[in-house]
């Protein structure tokens, strides 16, 4: 994907921008990572369409990250007839306008398959603690989870020596002077 990035200084309301497209339409703009409606934004491209300016009506804010990007729309641009000659030039531009989008979808598509990596694996992750937790706070698992933490601490509390050697029980090993079975 064609893409150039500036940060805002608040007072600069033009911006260039230095890649082949094709029609207007195929200019985004974002401000920190939002798409801007193309009300917010002039283009005035040059007349090869390999560049130009953005010019937005009021300049963004210092410190806003500003992203101008080409995203070729997946349309038809010329049709063919099938009773008129095909004209070589009009078939290159169809050709080259073809090019352009699948190269932006596949640089889209590398970016959302590692976005899909992530996001599965944080779903997984997610869904199972959900689970985990739904699971414990029905069904009387967290007076079940409190009843077990009682009944570890009743075994073990007996058999605790503290470091003055005091013993409210005997320890397994009475040389510890330290915390017994814990």
């Amino acid at each position: 994907m064609y893409k150039i990035s500036y940060v805002g200084d608040g007072e600069n309301n033009e911006f260039i921008f230095t890649f082949p497209f094709f029609q207007e339409s195929d200019i985004k703009v974002c401000i920190d990572n939002e798409i801007l409606s193309t009300d917010d934004y002039n283009i005035n491209p040059n007349d090869a369409f390999d560049g130009g300016l953005v010019v937005f009506a009021t300049p963004p804010e210092e410190g806003k990250n500003i992203d101008i990007f080409r995203q070729v729309d997946l349309s038809r641009v010329i049709d063919y007839q099938p009773t008129e000659k095909i004209d070589p030039e009009d078939l290159n531009t169809d050709f080259n306008f073809l090019l352009a989008a699948l190269k932006d979808i596949q640089t889209i598509d590398m970016d959302l398959a590692e976005w899909k990596n992530v996001h599965d694996n944080l779903l997984t992750k997610i869904n199972y603690v959900i689970a985990t937790i739904e699971d414990k706070m029905s069904g009387g698992g967290v007076l079940g989870l409190y009843y077990n933490l009682v009944s570890v601490l009743d075994s073990v509390l007996p058999k605790l020596i503290n470091d003055y050697g005091s013993v409210t029980e005997p320890a397994d090993v009475e040389q510890n002077d330290d915390y017994g079975s814990l």
